[in-house]
């Protein structure tokens, strides 16, 4: 594919910037610290994941009382996700990614990325602070229903995720590939599946549906939702920009086609894989 096909993304500042730093003088660079790295992503990363789903759905599993009371319970709370969101927003932007390519190799960075964000995670679902009894409590058919639909965003999650492809959660698959091979990665082409038929960021609405489908409503977790919804609006629109930027005005016309988080149509939008012309702004 051409090298200025914009129906193709492949983060070409950061492979320059790799490029340029080579891996001799990069504190992660070779098979050990990749391998520590590949181990830190699926514990922290896949553990902090798994954390915060079941602290979702149940709670703080080991409730930590520090004895805030009220007002310090929730600005923990409040610090605790600030912390996550900081971590994440940063950590993918590129300007990041090229600072870390001075010390971490590139091929890395996704590993580096999961486990930092299930430390977060972690950090969260441990220190959370329950504040108050519960504003409402479901029960019998009403509890059951919300499970259902927690679970049911769930699956659509996975089939969002699926959607993309090879789609790596936890950034493992380029460290492995590099451990056999230096061959770079080919361009991601732009291509639609699944539910991005329907909005352009199917992940994000099936996530706040996750985490309001939850069925506790105490003071503590309308913040943490309240503030995840927040987060995740604002993350979209972030995501936005670098996606314009990626693929130039493929994903433009994409925009003008499909919604960015809710849908408007029950029938898809646009056809199965569809890979937009090249077109120049």
């Amino acid at each position: 594919m051409p090298q200025d096909d914009k129906t193709a993304c492949k983060l070409s500042a950061v492979d320059n910037a790799q490029a340029i730093h080579g891996s001799g003088g990069q504190l992660i660079s070779r098979k050990p610290g990749a391998l520590l790295l590949v181990a830190a992503a699926y514990v922290l990363g896949g553990g902090g994941m798994l954390a915060w789903l079941a602290f979702l759905l149940l709670g703080p599993l080991v409730p930590v009382d520090i004895e805030l009371g009220i007002a310090g319970g929730l600005l923990l709370d409040m610090l605790l996700c600030l912390l996550f969101f900081i971590q994440h927003s940063i950590m993918v932007r590129r300007g990041f990614r090229l600072w870390l390519t001075r010390i971490v190799r590139a091929d890395f960075h996704g590993t580096l990325y999961a486990a930092a964000s299930g430390t977060f995670l972690l950090l969260l679902t441990g220190l959370w602070q329950p504040v108050g009894s519960p504003l409402w409590e479901p029960a019998g058919s009403i509890r059951w229903a919300m499970i259902t639909v927690f679970l049911a965003a769930g699956a659509g999650a996975w089939w969002g995720s699926k959607s993309l492809g090879d789609f790596d959660a936890l950034g493992v698959k380029p460290a492995l590939r590099a451990f056999g091979s230096q061959k770079a990665v080919a361009a991601t082409p732009f291509t639609v599946r699944g539910p991005y038929r329907w909005v352009r960021h199917p992940l994000y609405p099936f996530s706040l549906i996750i985490i309001w489908s939850c069925p506790i409503f105490t003071v503590d977790r309308i913040l943490h939702n309240g503030l995840w919804t927040i987060w995740i609006i604002f993350g979209a629109t972030m995501e936005e920009r670098d996606l314009v930027a990626c693929f130039g005005q493929a994903y433009r016309s994409y925009q003008k086609t499909v919604p960015m988080l809710l849908p408007k149509s029950v029938k898809p939008l646009i056809p199965e894989s569809r890979a937009y012309p090249k077109k120049h702004p």
